[in-house]
């Protein structure tokens, strides 16, 4: 990018300087999905589920009339109404069922207590994905007059006729009103929830698998005990057998069924925690997500900057007209970025319900033991 503006005045001012140019577009490349991201994405889109999420997301949020940052007042109330039945539907299996589910559970046990802190944060992550694919569209909305424009220009700038930069300006002016939509603190919290979350049920998954390592030893000592039962009735006389084979036939099946039983309970809570735990990996979505906001945000900023300063000198064609040529260079990178962001939004939503509907099919199978 060029990093000053040329006037064809004699004495150059130092604020003629056009703001560096910032990090997430600072080359002309536009940046790229990662190849396993790609292939994890085709193979989401091939599932029914996926399709659903995007038939619920889009046309509601097409349809739905969005107003960019100082006009939303007056339509929050609408807006969260919108945003809560939108929720509802891509959230699956919703909360209503999550909540029928474990109201069979026992609430003191510290099972249950995982797995519904898993379900709040996996509600929560959902929750602020669609915050986001909203914000990607104000940022559209942002940003569209200003592309709009650029994208009837001729390609050189430097020809712009005054009447073009006068408009230019009066839209620099409505950017420039708008703060920068991805201002989204959101995210450090939920992580550092998940990874709280993640090892309290890798303590209660230790415990477990000792547990169970306890109750294998146990049917291991009663294999023995029926073992000794059997020498016992070969050595001894008919009589002394017979009485000796009553007495310890009567406390193998119990020595038995009751490690088998507890093992049994122990594997099917061991299966629920695996099965949270899994859940909790959508913490690599969302870190890609936050990384993605970030650049989007300095993008903004960057974009915010070269504006001001147009805006400074007035109505001047030489800052105006360079200011356009840096944007035209930006904008096909920030829309890769947003687009970028709205693939990750959409898989972080499918690897949430895939998630929740695994921990609730295990908590639902095993309810009965």
């Amino acid at each position: 990018m060029l990093e000053c503006i040329s006037f064809n005045s004699s004495t150059p001012s130092p604020r003629n300087n056009l703001p560096p140019p910032s990090n997430s577009q600072g080359d002309n490349s536009t940046p790229s999905t990662s190849p396993n991201v790609s292939r994890e994405y085709d193979l989401a889109v091939q599932a029914p589920s996926y399709n659903e999420i995007l038939t619920i997301i889009q046309p509601p949020l097409q349809l739905h009339n969005i107003q960019i940052q100082q006009q939303q007042d007056e339509h929050d109330e609408d807006d969260d109404s919108h945003h809560r039945d939108i929720l509802t539907q891509v959230l699956q299996p919703d909360s209503n069922s999550v909540r029928e589910t474990l109201a069979n559970a026992k609430p003191e046990s510290a099972l249950t207590r995982l797995v519904s802190s898993y379900f709040d944060h996996s509600e929560t992550t959902s929750h602020l994905c669609l915050l986001l694919f909203n914000t990607v569209r104000i940022a559209r909305q942002m940003y569209k007059p200003i592309s709009d424009f650029i994208s009837v220009l001729p390609d050189d700038s430097s020809s712009l006729s005054q009447p073009q930069c006068n408009t230019a300006y009066d839209l620099f002016v409505q950017f420039n009103r708008h703060e920068n939509p991805f201002v989204f603190p959101h995210f450090h919290t939920l992580r550092n929830s998940f990874s709280d979350l993640k090892h309290k049920i890798n303590i209660d998954r230790r415990k477990c698998r000792h547990r169970i390592r306890l109750f294998r030893r146990a049917t291991i000592g009663c294999a023995l005990c029926a073992l000794a039962t059997v020498s016992i009735a070969v050595v001894t006389t008919v009589i002394v057998a017979t009485h000796a084979s009553i007495g310890f036939a009567a406390m193998v099946p119990f020595c038995f069924r009751f490690p088998k039983k507890k093992k049994r309970k122990e594997l099917a809570r061991l299966k629920q925690l695996d099965a949270a735990e899994n859940g909790t990996f959508v913490v690599n979505d969302i870190n890609t997500i936050d990384s993605l906001v970030d650049r989007l945000q300095t993008a903004v900023e960057g974009d915010k900057a070269y504006v001001k300063f147009a805006l400074e000198r007035g109505r001047d064609r030489h800052p105006i007209q360079e200011v356009i040529k840096q944007l035209r260079k930006t904008q096909p990178i920030f829309e890769q970025l947003l687009r970028d962001l709205e693939q990750h939004i959409y898989l972080c939503f499918y690897t949430v319900n895939k998630a929740r509907y695994a921990l609730l099919k295990e908590i639902s199978l095993h309810q009965s033991l």
